[in-house]
């Protein structure tokens, strides 16, 4: 066999293999997305995301699904974070207040995962009254017609992409809240945008310790359940 030979038949081989490695689907891990999204630990995750889950394990003790998915981009997991932390901080609108914005719009969506993740980061995060979530889980009044005013017009700025009309942002002056306070509706929106759309993009696989919370709403999604 000469020297000219065996280089056409490497090359020959080299080719085949990566036609080959082209056409085979790619192995999915067991810690990614069913669209092969990674999930990712603190033990996996770019040092540049550990502060945001450092703050999923401060808040509900583990990191959620969502959150592994997140990290993968550290400009969206930090994005996420702070954006909760600013509203926390800074914002004009109650913790409860927060969450009937950000939940409201994981309803709009029919987000399965955002709403049992808000069930739970309402109980122990934004301190939510149970009678609140039960309300915004099963899109019912609210005890106060303050909150049904903050919901409607959150779920108005949400689906008309900001463009309300005088009338239901007079509204929700109407109701006690300001102009400041509408802002701090557009931040909310923006944080659930974030979880949503990366929920949907991925499909992101429902938690365990959120399972239990997915129950008896009024959609459902069809994703498996894992526990890491």
């Amino acid at each position: 066999m000469n020297l000219s030979f065996s280089i056409a038949l490497a090359v020959s081989a080299l080719a085949l293999s990566a036609s080959l490695a082209l056409s085979s689907p790619p192995t999915t891990p067991s810690t990614a997305t069913e669209r092969g999204f990674p999930i990712h630990t603190q033990a996996t995750a770019d040092a540049q995301s550990q502060e945001a889950l450092a703050f999923n394990m401060k808040t509900v003790n583990f990191i959620p699904n969502l959150s592994g998915v997140m990290a993968e981009a550290p400009a969206l997991a930090h994005s996420y974070y702070q954006l909760q932390q600013n509203l926390q901080n800074f914002g004009s609108l109650t913790p409860p207040e927060n969450n009937i914005v950000q939940m409201s719009i994981a309803m709009e969506n029919t987000c399965q995962y955002c709403v049992a993740g808000h069930t739970m980061a309402g109980r122990v995060w934004f301190k939510s009254p149970e009678a609140q979530l039960e309300a915004i889980r099963n899109k019912a009044n609210l005890p106060k017609a303050k909150f049904n005013a903050l919901r409607n017009f959150a779920v108005s700025v949400y689906t008309s992409h900001g463009r309300v009309s005088d009338k239901e942002l007079q509204a929700f002056f109407a109701a006690g809240y300001t102009r400041k306070q509408a802002l701090d509706v557009v931040a909310n929106i923006a944080a659930k945008v974030m979880t949503n759309y990366t929920n949907q993009l991925a499909r992101t696989p429902m938690d365990a310790q959120f399972a239990p919370l997915a129950k008896g709403l009024p959609f459902a999604e069809t994703r498996r359940v894992v526990r890491r």
